[in-house]
């Protein structure tokens, strides 16, 4: 994973201790002090963060995206989505500045593979070939095939976002019975991939898959999980009520706009 930039506060968290992140790290403290001094909480709740979140995502926007337009870093947006009980402020005010009505920025340069090779693979694992995948993205096959064998850690990100979409269309789905499509999840199968149900977060390369999960996700009534949510019911008991995973429920309530109980509390 890519360090953080030099002079900021997160490389001299990490043990740098050059100039320009020592002085971040003075900077820091002052700040620090002077919110302590005058009462200033450094951490809010998390939970309208994180359906503004799950809203963006519900609008085809990926997590490098929002990191972008909010000028934070990727792991970040993740933790929020994870579930985390607080953010920060500051951290709080650039995602909720992102409006849901703008269009999500164009990435440039390189990002990590990770996100992309999962889906890739668990887009095999559905049946869909990767000439597909390849023809709906606009990026090349043979690209696509070494990103989903793991031979290349980083990618460029317009490429990251083409497949990104792509998966949206069709990861909700097993591929038609097809020669392709049986080929596809036979090498899925001989590799040992995972398909969608098994990421808790895609796009977390410390994310570890659920070899459990089904390989296609059940269809949910938006209409059902609603009402559930109503009830208080947070996403596991959802999931356990409707034979699904929780995961499967997060992912329904962001399609279609659900709060959360504790959000719609």
């Amino acid at each position: 994973m890519k360090l953080p930039d030099h002079g900021t506060y997160s490389r001299y968290h990490g043990g740098c201790r050059c100039k320009e992140c020592c002085d971040a790290g003075r900077s820091y403290r002052l700040r620090l002090s002077y919110d302590r001094i005058n009462g200033v909480a450094r951490r809010v709740d998390a939970t309208q963060v994180r359906v503004h979140l799950e809203r963006l995502i519900a609008r085809g926007w990926t997590q490098y995206q929002i990191a972008a337009a909010a000028s934070l870093h990727q792991a970040t947006v993740s933790v929020v989505l994870g579930g985390s009980p607080m953010v920060y402020r500051k951290t709080a005010s650039a995602i909720l500045g992102i409006r849901l009505d703008q269009a999500p920025p164009v990435p440039r340069g390189m990002v990590d593979g990770a996100g992309t090779r999962r889906r890739l693979q668990a887009l095999m694992v559905l049946g869909h070939s990767l000439a597909d995948v390849a023809r709906r993205a606009g990026a090349p096959p043979s690209s696509l095939q070494q990103t989903a064998d793991g031979r290349w850690t980083t990618i460029r990100a317009a490429t990251a976002t083409s497949v990104a979409r792509v998966y949206r269309q069709l990861s909700t789905s097993p591929a038609p019975p097809t020669r392709a499509a049986e080929q596809a999840r036979n090498h899925a199968q001989a590799h040992g991939w995972h398909g969608p149900m098994a990421w808790a977060d895609i796009d977390d390369p410390a994310c570890i898959p659920d070899p459990d999960s089904p390989s296609a996700p059940r269809h949910l009534h938006a209409a059902d999980v609603a009402e559930l949510v109503t009830q208080g019911l947070d996403d596991d008991a959802i999931g356990r009520r409707l034979g699904v995973s929780s995961r499967t429920v997060l992912r329904a309530r962001a399609a279609h706009g659900i709060p959360s109980a504790r959000s719609a509390a």
